[in-house]
């Protein structure tokens, strides 16, 4: 063979190989990106878990409280945006 056909395919081939390698490379970019935006989404999840149970020990402590001082009902209401769904 020839130099020039030598140098055509090994052209050729880098070619093929850089296009596989940057291809690739998006795929990754891709992935990071649906991986950052389920963190995200679990932050806030677990931000919103958190800030429940913080009102639900509140919630807790005012019945307690309740019960020792009056045993009696009714019972005091839940605090502002303990019963807000997920």
């Amino acid at each position: 063979m020839s130099e020039g056909i030598i140098i055509a395919i090994i052209g050729g081939a880098v070619t093929v190989i850089g296009g596989l390698v940057m291809w690739w490379l998006r795929q990754l970019d891709k992935r990071f990106d649906a991986q950052q935006s389920e963190i995200t989404s679990q932050k806030v999840r677990i931000e919103k878990l958190e800030k429940r149970d913080k009102l639900s020990w509140i919630y807790i402590r005012r019945l307690i409280d309740h019960a020792y001082r009056h045993n009696a009902v009714p019972l005091p209401e839940p605090p502002a945006g303990w019963l807000d769904d997920e």
